[in-house]
């Protein structure tokens, strides 16, 4: 059982927990910071799925960035405690699930409100799919990890395990948008 045996060895735990605390957090400090764009991504989607989200809106504005702030502390904290990155593993798996959602019912909402300012999105299969691979990592937080002392070099894999993620995430982001735009380029 080597795969078992690298995924609970620390140093994954750690590149795990750091790299979906930053995602998380940085989601949730930026739809802080830009609550009025915000609430239109969510008027989107509350257009889309026949206008349910109306009366929520503003509950959402506040209660979704809370719980990203909340998971990506859950995730660091389950270094100590693996349950503490359950809020994560919900989060993802329920943004999964709409984005899959609205991809399916073709819905003309023009922003998934998953990215950091950059073109907006339309929710697609592959934003589905991404989050999904994301789930990947957060359920391996819930499993115990090794006990095995970290050394120097622990170190600078972290690091470089967190910058290829980070790197891998930003490409993933920008071929779905390329993606994307290329499909509307193309529409008659």
């Amino acid at each position: 059982m080597v795969i078992a045996a690298f995924l609970q060895d620390p140093l994954v735990h750690f590149a795990s927990a750091g790299g979906l605390a930053l995602l998380l957090g940085s989601a949730g400090l930026h739809k802080v910071r830009d609550g009025q764009g915000f609430a239109q991504v969510l008027m989107g989607y509350g257009a889309a799925f026949g206008g349910q989200l109306t009366g929520l809106t503003g509950l959402l504005k506040v209660l979704v960035p809370a719980l990203e702030l909340l998971a990506a502390a859950g995730v660091v904290a389950s270094v100590w405690w693996p349950l503490a990155a359950l809020p994560a593993v919900s989060l993802l798996a329920l943004y999964a699930g709409v984005l899959a959602l609205a991809a399916r019912r073709g819905a003309a909402i023009e922003d998934c409100g998953c990215h950091w300012g950059g073109r907006p999105q339309a929710p697609s299969a592959a934003l589905a799919v991404r989050n999904l691979v994301l789930l990947l990592p957060t359920l391996n937080l819930l499993l115990p990890t090794q006990s095995r002392p970290l050394v120097w070099f622990d170190a600078i894999s972290l690091a470089g395990a967190l910058f290829g993620g980070l790197a891998l995430y930003l490409l993933a982001n920008l071929l779905v948008a390329n993606r994307t735009s290329l499909h509307e380029l193309n529409e008659p």
